[in-house]
């Protein structure tokens, strides 16, 4: 229970609105009146709108046992009051998307009626913000053997994000095998999920999402989000894709991975995700307080079940640190058996990501005995490291793979084997990612 609290007061829900929290500069002193209406109206939103009306009675029970239990009486700072309303709601619900703010500026924004210079410029400065956050969308790169890998941290809405994101799969189109990494993703707008999982498939009108949200007890809304029919430039949707996740993977992002692997278009890998299905609404409360409250469902079209309170379980477990490592070397691994002629340059990467995983040492010692020159070229052995010292020009550092072979950084077209004959060190061999080999004679 107590890594359930912790882990959803770490977690940010920002799905559904793309409101900036403000910093308060001044704040009130709680009194118990105070207190007891925040209470009050925080129960009647529950009552009206909370997805999970059976669990409505224990929760206020829970909160006004703290009440008259004087559990909120030394309290008078607002955001400890919140933390601590949060703390009670998800003590009773396990539900992870409760959580109770302290804004006042949010809260007047959404009573007051505002007008349409005073909207145009709060929309104006959460697009800056977004814009600063490049929405989300923090890398995307090609890794050895033309995998991608894309990571961002939340899904923006695409009305603002889309351009963003459609560059970032442009810029990926042309690999064999694309990573996303959703393992810092907290979630955010069910939409970006649809939009990006629409690249995986050529034209299927396949359904992603079918949610319904409930008011006063009643259902009021029920659709289904579908595969969008058309995205910006190139598919892709003939490569194996890998979506990456950890336990803070969350909301929105757990949707895309769990649609995905329901439907048997993604392989993921890393740990089970935090478990927060339901979609929220921010619901405002006295006295500058707010309240993120689940009032609805979503279902996987195919299992008409969600992953609430459960987390997706990922189809290879591993420490989410080892995720990006685990998933490329099955990437390659799957595309050295797709494509006969191309294993040889897969098998050249495979080395190089199992090191990077779990690199070779080699004694210090045994370094040091490879110092010398062969030809045009010298080892160097300086602060425990091996260098490729080429013609006096250039100084390279070598990355040992094995005991006796190493990369040259910076340089992918070949690596530096030692020759050892009776125990001794005769020269040095260039082998070459076409399989050429080139000999240097250690000189005496």
């Amino acid at each position: 229970m107590k890594h359930i609290i912790t882990l959803a007061l770490l977690l940010f829900s920002i799905c559904g609105y793309s409101q900036k929290e403000s910093i308060q500069k001044e704040e009130i002193n709680l009194t118990e009146l105070n207190k007891k209406q925040i209470i009050d109206s925080l129960i009647k939103e529950l009552d009206e709108f909370y997805i999970r009306p059976n669990a409505i009675g224990e929760i206020k029970k829970k909160l006004n046992e703290n009440y008259k239990k004087g559990n909120y009486k030394n309290i008078l700072n607002p955001n400890e009051f919140a933390l601590k309303l949060t703390t009670g709601l998800l003590d009773v619900s396990k539900d992870l998307h409760f959580r109770v703010m302290y804004d006042p500026q949010w809260s007047d924004s959404q009573l007051k009626n505002i007008d349409n210079e005073s909207r145009k410029k709060i929309k104006a400065e959460e697009l800056a913000e977004a814009k600063k956050k490049n929405f989300g969308f923090q890398q995307a790169r090609i890794l050895e053997g033309n995998v991608g890998y894309l990571e961002f941290t939340y899904f923006e809405d695409p009305a603002i994000a889309s351009e963003t994101a459609a560059s970032m799969m442009q810029f990926l189109s042309n690999t064999d095998a694309l990573i996303i990494d959703l393992r810092k993703n907290n979630g955010g707008a069910m939409e970006m999920g649809q939009f990006i999982s629409s690249y995986f498939y050529s034209d299927k009108e396949l359904p992603l999402y079918k949610y319904y949200y409930y008011e006063k007890n009643r259902k009021k809304i029920d659709r289904e989000m579908w595969l969008l029919p058309s995205v910006p430039g190139k598919r892709l949707d003939d490569i194996d894709i890998y979506i990456l996740t950890s336990g803070a993977t969350f909301s929105a992002a757990e949707w895309m991975s769990y649609s995905l692997q329901n439907l048997k278009r993604v392989i993921i890998v890393g740990e089970k995700t935090a478990g927060g299905a339901h979609p929220i609404d921010r619901k405002v409360l006295p006295q500058g307080f707010s309240v993120n409250i689940p009032f609805g469902e979503v279902k996987d079209p195919i299992t008409n079940l969600d992953f609430e309170g459960k987390g997706v379980v990922p189809d290879v477990l591993c420490k989410s640190e080892e995720a990006v490592n685990t998933s490329h070397l099955l990437a390659l691994q799957k595309l050295a058996l797709k494509n006969e002629d191309s294993s040889k340059d897969i098998d050249w990467f495979v080395p190089v990501v199992k090191n990077r995983q779990k690199p070779v040492n080699v004694d210090p010692a045994i370094l040091k005995s490879y110092q010398g020159k062969y030809g045009k070229t010298e080892l160097i052995y300086e602060t425990n490291n091996l260098y490729y010292k080429w013609d006096n020009r250039v100084t390279l550092l070598l990355t040992p793979l094995e005991k006796d072979l190493f990369l040259v950084d910076g340089i992918d077209s070949f690596r530096i084997r030692i020759i050892s004959e009776n125990n001794s060190i005769t020269g040095i061999k260039r082998i070459y990612q076409d399989g050429q080999e080139r000999i240097y004679k250690k000189d005496q």
